[in-house]
């Protein structure tokens, strides 16, 4: 997968490195977001399919804690203990425990299947653990986890709301117990900052590639996710005013109506 932002890497001077990587993919990040927002009203409408959801970077976060963990004892890695663990900003275990409540004791058969987009990133994810590539992984978890920490806080409160969720039930995957998100967040981005300051523009170059490339990945498998069309007529009802519903059933039956003589009357055409 090409750079996606198709931009020149910024060089190195005396800016901090992660100014470096959220300066670099602004655009992608806005597509992204887009991307969430406008999915989200849908997917808050069905439990199950917030699961679904869910389960789509579950398998990503599992891959990329696995790479890290791998690379763990590696002097690089050593000012990154605290926050890169389960007692930190690692979100595997949370999402087990979303998906449990979501799709019940056979969750772990049901996300069996990922998406093509899926595994493109979470093999890119195994090849560079296996490489030992510090420094790309470490992109990636600038990208993955502080989203989490940073808009995974606001996914987490509208879940609560539109879902009705029980009190301490499903969102596990947003919730942090040995700090809060914005401590974790600063001093990751902090500990990331120290580690930049020793790596030289080449390096840097490749960090801004590899975090550009975890959103075009994130990107293509939200798109890869298909929402249906119930789905999204419930969202929709849930934007409009209720004394609007009423119309909007009626032009729902119109559709329904329109689209069936469509096809009745192609049907005659051709017998």
């Amino acid at each position: 997968m090409s750079d996606p932002d198709g931009a020149a890497a910024p060089t190195q001077d005396d800016r901090k490195l992660c100014d470096v990587l959220r300066a670099a993919s602004r655009r992608i990040h806005d597509r992204s977001n887009s991307l969430v927002n406008a999915r989200l009203i849908v997917l808050f409408t069905d439990r199950r399919l917030y699961g679904r959801a869910l389960a789509c970077f579950y398998h990503v976060f599992q891959a990329l804690e696995s790479a890290l963990d791998a690379c763990a004892k590696l002097p690089e890695m050593s000012r990154f203990a605290a926050t890169l663990s389960p007692a930190g900003l690692y979100r595997t275990a949370g999402f087990e425990a979303d998906l449990q409540f979501y799709l019940g004791d056979d969750w772990r058969q049901q996300v069996s299947n990922p998406s093509p987009a899926i595994l493109a990133y979470t093999d890119h994810l195994v090849q560079l653990g296996a490489a030992q590539q510090v420094s790309a992984l470490l992109a990636h978890a600038y990208t993955q986890h502080l989203a989490l920490a940073s808009g995974g806080q606001v996914i987490k409160r509208m879940a609560r709301r539109h879902m009705q969720l029980p009190e301490d039930q499903g969102t596990a995957a947003f919730d942090y117990a040995s700090s809060s998100p914005a401590a974790l967040k600063a001093a990751f981005v902090g500990q990331l900052d120290a580690h930049g300051a020793a790596l030289d523009a080449e390096a840097w170059d490749n960090m801004v590639h590899e975090h550009r490339l975890a959103f075009a990945h994130n990107n293509a498998i939200i798109r890869a996710f298909r929402l249906g069309w119930w789905p999204f007529f419930r969202g929709l009802f849930r934007l409009v005013p209720p004394m609007l519903h009423v119309t909007g059933v009626l032009l729902l039956a119109v559709l329904v109506y329109l689209l069936f003589f469509y096809q009745r009357g192609g049907a005659a055409a051709t017998a």
